[in-house]
């Protein structure tokens, strides 16, 4: 029990135990005494505008980011590129929805977890593009080549995503404050990722061959 406040001198009662306790204790006070005097090095008064500029330049970076992925996927895979942007477009929306649903506020380690799941939405979009030009190479029809391309890269898709949403959620887990705000972000896209290129994607592969009755030769 501290007896009053202590200053330059105070009181410490030990209710029971034995003298070598109190000696100790003692002991371990007089071992942290040391004569240091405080000086004051350095006052800086940090304003809510600093946090702010940092959401703002998250933000940026991420349009941009967005912006160019884009660019390579329409000037590479020209067609199928624009269908693949239709599905990048779906994958923000329902992002952004999962993080509404559950009430999670985008912040800098979020914004980052956001930007990093942009690059595996149209990492599993090229790994389907690709089969689908190897299977036109054989000398597939393009229907045949657009179901043979989405059957044969499932597999390396949910691998990815599986082990990358096992990531997040360890991440969640055992994190604190933006460990887990980096977490969610990254969860929630890889979730609208998987769902954007796995199904989006090939509805609209679909929806296209199905007007043009498989005769129009694919611009991939």
């Amino acid at each position: 029990v501290i007896q009053g406040p202590i200053t330059t001198h105070g009181q410490i009662t030990m209710g029971g135990p034995a003298l070598a306790a109190a000696q100790d204790l003692a002991l371990v006070l007089r071992a942290g005494a040391l004569p240091v005097p405080l000086r004051v090095a350095e006052v800086r008064s940090i304003g809510p505008s600093l946090g702010q500029d940092s959401i703002e330049q998250g933000v940026r970076a991420g349009l941009m980011g967005l912006a160019l992925v884009i660019v390579i996927m329409i000037v590479y895979y020209r067609f199928s590129g624009v269908l693949s942007v239709v599905g990048l477009i779906f994958y923000a929306i329902t992002t952004l929805a999962f993080l509404a649903i559950f009430g999670a506020t985008l912040t800098l380690p979020g914004i980052a977890g956001f930007i990093l799941s942009i690059g595996m939405a149209v990492d599993a979009n090229f790994l389907q593009f690709e089969r689908i030009r190897e299977e036109l190479d054989r000398g597939k029809t393009v229907r045949t080549a657009v179901d043979e391309g989405f059957k044969n890269s499932f597999s390396a898709i949910i691998d990815t995503h599986v082990t990358t949403a096992l990531t997040g959620a360890v991440l969640y887990q055992y994190g604190t404050g933006p460990v887990q705000g980096f977490a969610v972000t990254l969860v929630a896209g890889v979730v609208s990722s998987m769902v954007s290129s796995v199904f989006v994607v090939r509805t609209l592969f679909l929806v296209w061959l199905s007007r043009s009755r498989g005769t129009k030769p694919l611009s991939i």
